[in-house]
Order: C-alpha cells, then structure tokens, then sequence
C-alpha cells in the first residue's frame, strides 16, 4: 500500500490499535516504506503515552499547573489530548454534559475553576462560560473542514458584533492544516484576505512546529510562505493551553 493513501484518521486508528489485523499489516508495511509516515506515528505514538501518564496521575482539583514543562506532564497530556481525542471523551478532565447538543451544532470546551475541562453547544458558550473569546482549531488539510472553520469564525463575529463587546476569534492551524494558510496551496486564499480586512478581531495562527515538519518533509530549501498576515506561534497546542488558562473556548473543527 502506497503511504500517501494512509489517511490522518486511520493513522490515528492505528495508533490507538483500532484497526483490523489486514489493516494493521497494511498500515505497517506503509511505516516500512515512508520514513516520514514513521516519525508522524512514533509521535503520534508518544503523545497517547501522555495521555496515559495523564490518567495515571490527574492533577488535584483547584491546584494552579505548573507552567515548567519538564515539571507539568499533565499539561502536555492534555494538548496531546486536544490533537488525538478532541471534542471526544477527556478521561478525569471531562465532565459530559446532561444534555447532548443538536447534530448540527459544533461542541465547544473550557476551562473550569478546577482545570477540568467543560463540554458545551456552541450556541451556550456565552451563557456558561461567560466570555467571546474563542480559538477555532483545526489540524487538517481537509478544505471541507477549513470552509467550515471559516464558517465558524464569521457566524461568531457576526453573532456579537453588535453586543456590547464583540467577539475575538482565533483560527490555529497546525500538522497538514498548514496547507490552507499556505502561499499558493490554499483553495481560500481570497477569502481569508476577505474575512481579514472584514474583521479586525480576527487572528489567523500557523504553527511553526508544523511548518518545520514540511521543511524536512520538502528539503532545507523549500519556502514555506504563509498567506498575508497569517501569525506564526511556536507551538499550536503550548498557545492553545495559554489560551484556555485565559479562559479561551475551544472548538476543533
């Protein structure tokens, strides 16, 4: 099997030993075949380890995280979290909700007093959260979903544009998303240059870990140029934890 027919999700199936026994021989004969596809899964590999140290060792309600990364595994295990399960069940950090939103609304999460993260309808995150700060990540190159983040973005901003204080909307992209914000490889560059000069509170994030990753992917010389205006944090899943310290909602399209 060629690796470029390995999908993300099936990667992250493999991974979490989800697939069939012919799957898993498929996916492990791709592995042999494309160092790149075998780093992607030894730190997607890792990053479910944080997870499971998480499980094993949940911070106590009400302690403040230490901002030491070295020192704050649990920290890490929840950005891991936020790449392999998002939106999905967060183990000792989740508390379900007593009503399941409507299908064709988007889940949001926070932050609570205790660090427990609060699963909500987008529709809610005013009403419970009390704040219209929001991040909007995605972490694939899937134009469906990009369309759909965008989506998402301006329906917010136009929600509360006439509210006492609008809306601030981050859109963070990082492993493959990178391509939708990437110079001469997005299908929506125009309209993020629109939403840009439309909204002034609106932030575009790429991940510079990601982009990294396709300089070695490409070769030293490659140029990795970013659409106008598009920021670049160190790590999108370190500025997504800031944020939700900050009391940020997250929403992974």
């Amino acid at each position: 099997m060629s690796s470029n027919r390995i999908s993300e999700e099936r990667l992250h199936a493999f991974v979490d030993d989800q697939l069939a026994e012919r799957e898993r021989d498929e996916v492990f004969m791709a592995l042999k075949q494309d160092e790149a596809l075998s780093r992607q899964a030894c730190e997607l590999r890792q990053l479910s380890e944080l997870v499971r140290h998480a499980y094993d060792n949940p911070p106590h309600a009400g302690t403040e995280p230490d901002d030491s990364r070295n020192r704050s595994p649990w920290r890490r295990a929840v950005a891991a979290s936020l790449l392999l399960v998002a939106g999905g069940s967060l183990g000792w950090v989740m508390h379900t909700p007593e009503q399941p939103a409507a299908d064709n609304s988007l889940h949001a999460m926070y932050w609570d007093e205790d660090r427990a993260f609060q699963n909500t309808d987008l529709t809610q995150v005013t009403a419970q959260q009390g704040t219209k700060k929001i991040i909007v990540h995605l972490n694939t190159s899937s134009p469906a979903k990009f369309e759909k983040a965008l989506g998402t973005a301006e329906k917010l901003l136009k929600t509360y544009a006439d509210s006492d204080q609008g809306a601030e909307i981050e859109v963070v992209a990082n492993a493959s998303a990178i391509r939708m914000l990437r110079a001469g490889h997005s299908p929506y560059a125009q309209r993020v240059r629109e939403l840009q000069q439309r909204y002034i509170n609106l932030t575009f994030l790429a991940c510079k870990d990601a982009i990294d990753h396709i300089r070695e992917l490409e070769g030293p010389d490659s140029d990795v140029k970013l659409l106008p205006d598009v920021d670049v944090t160190p790590s999108a899943l370190e500025h997504i934890l800031e944020r939700l310290s900050e009391g940020w909602v997250y929403i992974n399209v």
